[in-house]
């Protein structure tokens, strides 16, 4: 049977065998008209010479795809290859820089992959998951010499990198859905357990700048960060981020991600302290104000998040007139007063809150439309703050070309958390 056979997978190699990738990714080509637009307009990119007509516009499409094949084949018989235009594909890990000239050679070949495309196309794929470790020779078809068959002699190189680029843009884009979306995605998770070097995402600079890669790549170091020795869920909040649960109460989710801006972007680490009133009383009890004051100078941008919340739901947010250092040097001297609000106190409560300047009058619509003319019976009161710390473009590039990303995340967190008691 078949080995594109979906169901037919090999038995006698592990799944990070370069053949299961070279496999995985020809079911796609084969049962996936997406990935074969982007494969093949890839392929016209890299090689403008060689007038390769698109899929996307009728000019060309898939015959046959097989995997591993013998160039005693039937396949390779005069009367299946006659006429054809053959075209040698490389792929590794990065883009191969090579002159070597592609000709007809007289050894015994098993190609990774062979496509036959209409019209008059043979494209023979050779996979190699690093481009250290190609033997150039590889490139070279066997071909019987009587046959009709034009052979061009520049390789077209190609990065698994890219490859997988397109791949999550099509998912990222909604470019498939349905079994393709599964079958897609289910690809790029085999990629990311067994050969987790090829993804685009593997630091910031390959990531070109891409939305999602960059937001991938955040998930990356999220999952590598150890909290009392093991590694962490990465998790997401609907309408808010993917982040780490911390196992504190003062902060309990650790959030990085990434922000475009203009024709930039930044990495961002989101740490809210005392996000509940609980977590509020704990937080500041164990607040040092002059260590986390000092965070301001070591890069830490330090702003207010005071809210009110009915159960586990935040209901309303207040800027208020404090300033932040006002603010905290406030709650630092009040937290242990915090309690539950019954509603025949509400009207004290905000007040008092407007006395203390922790909310404004122009607060006061939003308080009876959000609040007063509900039927909440009890609010509680949590005096919040955020730790943010963000790490432009080109800081973070810097870093992580260095290997020294994930260790200055780690430094981060651990400065926030030292003056909350720490992680």
């Amino acid at each position: 049977m078949d080995h594109l056979n979906i169901f037919n997978a090999y038995k006698n190699k592990s799944n990070n065998h370069e053949d299961e990738l070279t496999r995985s990714f020809l079911i796609l080509i084969k049962n996936i008209p997406i990935v074969q637009v982007m494969f093949f307009e890839m392929i016209k990119r890299e090689m403008p010479a060689i007038n390769l007509e698109s899929i996307a516009s009728g000019g060309l499409s898939v015959e046959e795809v097989h995997t591993q094949l013998s160039n005693t084949n039937d396949i390779f018989s005069k009367s299946i290859i006659e006429g054809r235009t053959l075209l040698s594909i490389i792929i590794s890990d990065d883009k191969l820089e090579s002159e070597e000239k592609v000709q007809n050679d007289n050894r015994q070949a098993r190609y990774d992959g062979v496509i036959l495309g209409n019209p008059s196309w043979l494209f023979i794929i050779e996979n190699k998951p690093s481009k250290d470790n190609i033997w150039l020779g590889q490139l070279n078809p066997n071909v019987a010499e009587d046959a009709d068959v034009s052979i061009i002699e520049e390789p077209c190189c190609l990065s698994w990198r890219s490859i997988l680029s397109g791949i999550n843009s099509i998912i990222q884009n909604k470019m498939a859905s349905g079994f393709e979306e599964l079958i897609i995605d289910n690809f790029i998770e085999f990629v990311d357990n067994e050969f987790p070097w090829l993804n685009p995402y593997t630091n910031f600079s390959v990531c070109k700048g891409n939305l999602y890669l960059l937001n991938k790549r955040c998930v990356s170091v999220m999952s590598n960060y150890q909290i009392n020795g093991n590694f962490p869920e990465v998790k997401y909040h609907r309408g808010w981020k993917n982040y780490i649960i911390s196992g504190k109460n003062t902060v309990k989710q650790i959030a990085l991600d990434a922000n475009l801006y203009s024709q930039e972007w930044e990495i961002n680490l989101w740490l809210h302290a005392g996000d509940t009133m609980n977590a509020a009383k704990e937080t500041f009890k164990k607040l040092d104000v002059e260590k986390l004051l000092e965070l301001e100078k070591q890069g830490f941008q330090l702003s207010k998040n005071f809210h009110v919340s009915y159960r586990s739901s935040n209901l309303l947010w207040f800027e208020g007139t404090l300033s932040f250092e006002e603010y905290i040097r406030f709650w630092k001297k009040e937290y242990s007063n915090l309690k539950q609000i019954k509603r025949a106190d509400f009207a004290d409560l905000f007040n008092e809150l407007e006395d203390k300047k922790i909310i404004v009058s122009e607060d006061r619509s939003n308080i009876k439309e959000k609040i007063l003319d509900k039927r909440y019976d009890k609010l509680n009161i949590c005096p919040g703050f955020l730790m943010k710390y963000t790490w432009k473009d080109e800081d973070a590039i810097r870093l992580d070309k260095s290997n020294m990303f994930d260790a200055d995340f780690k430094d981060k967190v651990e400065a926030a958390f030292s003056v909350i008691g720490g992680i």
